[in-house]
C-alpha cells in the first residue's frame, strides 16, 4: 500500500467516525429540531390514517408512492431491515420488545411525509423499547438514503436497488448482494471492521475505507461510525 492510499484511508476513516457521533447525538438529522435521540418520546408525532395498525407494542402501515419517488429514512436506534415491497407501496412495520403503558407504537413515528418526489419518515426509537423495524420498498424507488443511529441495519441489496447511501452511528450493517446488485459499493468504517464472506472475499480491520466494482445498476454506498460490515451472497430472503 502506498503512503498516499494510506493517508486516504485514514481520511475517509476519520471523517466516517465524526459522522457516526454525530448520529449517535442525533445532530445528522436534519428534518427537524426535535429529532435528538436522547429524549424518549417525540413532542408531536405523525397522523395514522384508518387501516394502520397500532397498539402499544406493534405499528404497521403501507403508502402509496409515485414511480420515481425517493425514500429517506431517520431512526434513532433498533434493528432495521430493508426488502423489496410486494404490493409495490412502501410499507413500514415497527415491533417493540419493551412495552410501554403510557404509549403507543405510532408515538413513535415523528414524521411521514409521502409527496409526489420523496417519502421522508423519521422514527424516534430510543434503545430502552428493543425495537425491530421492517421497512419495504418499492422497486421503482431510485434513492434510498437511511441513517441509523444505534443499531443493526440489514439491507436486501438484490431486492433494493438505485442509489443507496447507508449511514450508522454506531452498530453493525448486514448487507445481501453478489456484485451484480450494484455498479460499484463503497464501504467506509471510522472503527471497526468489513467482513467479505462471499467467495474470495476479504476482510479489514480498523479503519476500513474499500470499494467494490459491479456488474449491475446504481451505487451503494455505506458508512459506520464505530462497528461492523458484512456483505454476503444474494439470498431469496434477508438475512
Amino acid at each position: 500500500m502506498t503512503t498516499l492510499r494510506f493517508l486516504e484511508i485514514q481520511r475517509s476513516g476519520v471523517r466516517c467516525l465524526l459522522a457516526g457521533i454525530l448520529l449517535l447525538g442525533g445532530a445528522a438529522f436534519a428534518g427537524t429540531d426535535s429529532m435528538i435521540c436522547n429524549v424518549s418520546v417525540p413532542s408531536s408525532h405523525a397522523e395514522l390514517a384508518e387501516g394502520d395498525q397500532n397498539s402499544s407494542t406493534h405499528l404497521q402501515l403501507s403508502r402509496p408512492m409515485a414511480a420515481g419517488a425517493e425514500v429517506d429514512l431517520d431512526l434513532c436506534s433498533g434493528d432495521l431491515t430493508l426488502s423489496a415491497s410486494k404490493n409495490g407501496q412502501l410499507n413500514v412495520t415497527v415491533n417493540l420488545g419493551q412495552s410501554s403503558s403510557q404509549h403507543l407504537a405510532g408515538d413513535y413515528l415523528e414524521l411521514l411525509d409521502i409527496s409526489p418526489h420523496k417519502a421522508i419518515v423519521h422514527l424516534h426509537l430510543p434503545k430502552s423499547v428493543q425495537a425491530k423495524v421492517i421497512v419495504e420498498i418499492p422497486v421503482t424507488v431510485p434513492d434510498v438514503e437511511v441513517n441509523l443511529a444505534r443499531g443493526e441495519l440489514t439491507l436486501a441489496a438484490n431486492q433494493v436497488g438505485g442509489q443507496r447511501q447507508i449511514n450508522v452511528g454506531y452498530g453493525q450493517v448486514r448487507v445481501q448482494g453478489n456484485d451484480d446488485t450494484y455498479e460499484s459499493m463503497e464501504i467506509n468504517v471510522g472503527l471497526g471492521s468489513l467482513h467479505d464472506h462471499r467467495s474470495g472475499g476479504e476482510n479489514h480491520h480498523f479503519i476500513v475505507a474499500h470499494s467494490f466494482a459491479g456488474s449491475g445498476k446504481g451505487k451503494l454506498e455505506i458508512n459506520v461510525g464505530m462497528g461492523h460490515v458484512d456483505v454476503y451472497p444474494s439470498q431469496g430472503q434477508p438475512i
